[in-house]
């Protein structure tokens, strides 16, 4: 038998193989073996400053490379601490290797220091959920995980592996089991899927986050410019192509665009392509009458469903001549026209969709934004033309506070030539703020817009559309500039929109740090 490095160097080594260029983490007692091969790799390891921002970092980087994000975390506290953002990288479908120590295998079930069943926890939040209790199965585990990606299976795998197996050596010569490969696209498939496009007088393409993960925009491009059929997006797939090209209607759903909703109510085809169909995508559609194509069987939503790689299924409609679809139905959904005549109420500070739309008129393209929850996603949905695929993330299948910040980190990463705009409210800000030092530590070239009214606005609106008196959500806030001055970060109270347009200005050119804080009204936000 061949011995090899240990389990911690394997699956390092391992890792720096498959192209991990980035791990997010914290360190802790249980996951030093890891951490020392980690020292040793050409990974560059970013410490963050909580478990929750070390997830959220991972899943904006996964979000815009379409690769695995990988995040790292000890046993026990340190552990728990990363299932908000993998259940928030569960709900997009978001590819993630999660990486935990655990206590020895000795210590397990013994309600030793810190031993808890973190995969129990683990498990319905993730693909899967591994304890690698031997060199062999972490092998198994670790080969799994990627043959999953290569098939176009996108979503959180965790490992756990205990702390006295990270130093045991690592077994070479046994065989490796592989997971079952998904199906190629049959032929009579493709061929069912043609003949509905050709019957169908008003089809309409909806394209999910899988078209990205999947590495399929230039098949989708090729395909939508042979069929000429009209597309909308997903939020998560916003810019796959350019919202600004006449063929993208823009996004579909709740939050939609006329067009595209107007699409979606009268299409009497609707071709979901790597989308899971969520009921905020579905909400304006009318037909029975939908294809879709997704490798996960769960999310099977559809008439006519494909459990296909979706890069594969279009390499294969492209191969054959396709329907044309007439202009028709494309004149009758170009006639409705979003018109915006905007009323904005009085108020004594700045509103808050004229501060969005200020920071959004300096976006370019090479700009990427991070976004939270709250009442700031709406303006900024509703307001922005994207140009460009992940360049507005959003967790909007879980909708956490405090993903912003943490997010930037990511992308910045992720894109290292873009400019970051990090837009948070002051309650969200605060669930994460400790990343400030990340930020500080790197000099990231993020810019921290905080939209502030002093509340938990939605809430708040939520609670006066009942008719229920305000009750807990308005905040005592500390000094942000204070805070940002602390993290040697400059920063600007802002007063007014001309101020705000000057310093966004000035603050781009630096490539710097710089935390704005905007002072607005309670503004309630308009719902689908």
């Amino acid at each position: 038998m061949k011995i090899n490095k240990n389990i911690a160097q394997y699956l390092v080594d391992k890792l720096e193989s498959y192209g991990v260029e980035y791990v997010f983490g914290y360190p802790g007692e249980q996951i030093i073996p890891i951490y020392e091969a980690l020292r040793k790799s050409n990974i560059k390891h970013i410490l963050m400053r909580h478990e929750q921002g070390a997830v959220h970092a991972a899943d904006a980087y996964a979000r815009i490379t379409g690769k695995y994000g990988v995040c790292l975390a000890t046993a026990g506290p340190g552990a728990m601490n990363l299932v908000m953002g993998v259940s928030t990288a569960y709900k997009d479908n978001v590819p993630l290797i999660v990486i935990t120590g655990d206590v020895s295998k000795k210590d397990k079930g013994t309600d030793s220091f810190q031993d808890l069943d973190i995969n129990t926890v683990f498990k319905p939040i993730t693909l899967k959920s591994f304890y690698s209790s031997t060199p062999e199965k972490l092998e198994n585990n670790i080969e799994e995980i990627f043959n999953n990606n290569e098939q176009g299976i996108t979503g959180p795998f965790h490992i756990n592996i205990p702390k006295d197996i990270q130093i045991k050596p690592m077994n070479v010569d046994h065989k490796v089991i592989k997971g079952n490969k998904i199906k190629a696209p049959l032929e009579s498939d493709i061929k069912e899927v043609i003949k509905l496009i050709e019957d169908a007088e008003k089809p309409l393409i909806i394209v999910g986050s899988g078209v990205n993960y999947a590495g399929a925009t230039n098949e989708l491009i090729k395909f939508i410019e042979k069929t000429k059929i009209p597309m909308t997006t997903t939020y998560h797939a916003r810019g796959i192509l350019s919202e600004e090209n006449k063929r993208n209607l823009g996004l579909i759903g709740n939050r939609g665009t006329k067009k595209a909703n107007y699409a979606s109510e009268h299409a009497d085809l609707i071709l979901a392509f790597g989308s899971r169909l969520s009921d905020r995508t579905t909400s304006h559609i009318n037909t029975e009458n939908i294809v879709q194509i997704n490798t996960k069987k769960e999310q099977n939503h559809a008439k006519y469903f494909y459990n296909n790689n979706i890069k594969e299924f279009l390499i294969k409609l492209n191969e054959n001549k396709l329907p044309v679809n007439n202009n028709k139905w494309k004149i009758r959904i170009n006639n409705q026209e979003d018109i915006q005549n905007k009323v904005y109420c009085e108020t004594k500070k700045l509103h808050p969709e004229k501060v969005i739309e200020t920071i959004l008129n300096e976006v370019t393209d090479n700009i990427t934004m991070t976004i939270d929850a709250g009442t700031t996603p709406t303006y900024l949905t509703i307001d922005s033309t994207i140009t460009k695929q992940s360049q507005m993330l959003f967790p909007g299948g879980f909708g956490p506070m405090g993903y912003s910040i943490p997010a930037s980190i990511g992308a910045s990463f992720a894109r290292p030539d873009d400019i970051i705009f990090a837009t948070t409210g002051d309650g969200s800000i605060q669930m994460t703020i400790q990343e400030l030092g990340v930020i500080s530590t790197y000099k990231l070239p993020i810019i921290i817009f905080i939209i502030n009214n002093n509340l938990l606005g939605i809430i708040k609106q939520w609670q006066d559309m009942a008719n229920l008196p305000q009750y807990q959500v308005t905040l005592n806030n500390p000094d942000f500039i204070k805070i940002a001055e602390a993290y040697d970060i400059e920063s600007d109270n802002i007063t007014s929109l001309e101020e705000l347009t000057t310093k966004i200005r000035e603050a781009k050119k630096n490539k710097k740090p710089h935390l704005f804080n905007i002072n607005v009204d309670d503004v309630h936000i308009p719902l689908p």
